[in-house]
């Protein structure tokens, strides 16, 4: 660092107002300084060799070459530099190229994929700073919510689950092996259907795919991922069918039923008087339907978790339920214990 403990950044943006306003944000930040803004490529290479150089942001798409491909030539010529990629562009393609790396090659991973809309507002470049000395590598959250639709998400197994946060916190195959008391062929093949049901694609060689595995179940489950059971309420003005849900939840071990109400009035008393995590809404109740029965709740219970659940698929129920604020609107034929829990860990670990 220079200036005074100033983390030294250097920008590479060939749209001067872009690069203006990114530099302005890292200016502001209070213990970073530019070093150099420059929409010239061969400038941006001259300030690497002559310059130590801490962090540098780099548009992913300059008028000569791509952005990641730039940032690659810096981090050779300067090892410990750290790149971040900035874009519009949200994929996970891209993601996996970015984090992308190959030793045999001398191909460097980069350290960063941020979205340029979000960096006046919802970045920190201190916080990520911070992130990649810690954990080696950031992605904007925002790529990764767009990429995980909640509804299409599948359940992991409780063993997939064990894996997975084994996965977020970098241990290696081997490690996994021995605290899950598996063998490492087992453990692949685990990491397999992971990498399956996140969605992350790409060459299995690749190790930029573990990185957005981690990132990936990091935002499923949160920094601190628990052993206690979820719990849940179920309001249904029919008893046969909450007896089936609750059937259907409990075939799930990390999911625990703590109350059902057969209207909405018994249903807000419950949530005040036992504080479930999550509620399942039928959206026909006697006294008030599931849609208005779910804006009371989150009124007065911001932190709780909302699905509502109906006899039929529609997408004006579908649309009505995302208004009042629940996370999913399943039909009661596709409620189940691991689709609840699921849905939890993607909206719950976060709250």
């Amino acid at each position: 660092m220079t200036k005074a403990g100033s983390i030294a950044v250097l920008i590479l943006d060939d749209q001067l107002v872009q690069r203006e306003g990114v530099a302005r944000v890292v200016n502001d930040s209070g213990s970073m300084h530019v070093v150099s803004a420059t929409g010239s490529v061969e400038e941006a290479i001259s300030v690497i060799q002559q310059e130590h150089i801490e962090m540098a942001l780099i548009d992913l798409v300059l008028s000569k070459q791509r952005g990641t491909a730039v940032g690659r030539t810096m981090r050779r010529l300067q090892p410990d530099l750290n790149v971040i990629i900035y874009t519009h562009e949200k994929s996970m393609v891209l993601a996996a190229d970015i984090f992308w790396s190959n030793k045999e090659s001398g191909q460097p991973a980069l350290q960063g994929y941020i979205l340029t809309g979000n960096i006046s507002g919802r970045h920190d470049f201190q916080q990520i700073y911070d992130q990649v000395i810690a954990t080696g590598h950031y992605i904007d959250r925002e790529v990764l919510e767009d990429h995980f639709r909640l509804e299409e998400f599948e359940a992991l197994t409780p063993r997939e689950e064990q894996c997975a946060i084994l996965v977020a916190g970098g241990a290696s195959n081997d490690v996994i092996s021995q605290k899950l008391g598996i063998s490492s062929h087992r453990v692949e093949n685990i990491i397999s259907d992971l990498y399956l049901k996140f969605r992350i694609l790409g060459d299995p060689g690749n190790p930029g795919r573990r990185v957005l595995l981690a990132e990936a179940i990091q935002l499923l489950y949160g920094d601190n991922p628990s052993n206690l059971p979820v719990t849940v309420l179920i309001i249904d003005d029919q008893e046969a069918q909450r007896g089936r849900l609750r059937r259907k939840l409990s075939e799930e071990e990390r999911l625990k039923v703590i109350g059902e109400a057969e209207n909405a009035r018994l249903g807000l008393e419950l949530i005040r008087r036992i504080k479930p995590e999550v509620v399942l809404v039928d959206i026909r109740l006697p006294d008030l339907d599931g849609f208005h029965l779910t804006r009371q709740i989150l009124q007065e219970f911001p932190q709780l978790l909302v699905i509502l659940n109906s006899a039929n698929d529609s997408p004006v129920y579908e649309q009505e339920a995302k208004a009042a604020g629940a996370i999913a609107m399943l039909s009661k034929g596709r409620v189940n214990g691991e689709r609840v829990y699921s849905l939890y860990r993607l909206n719950g670990s976060h709250s």
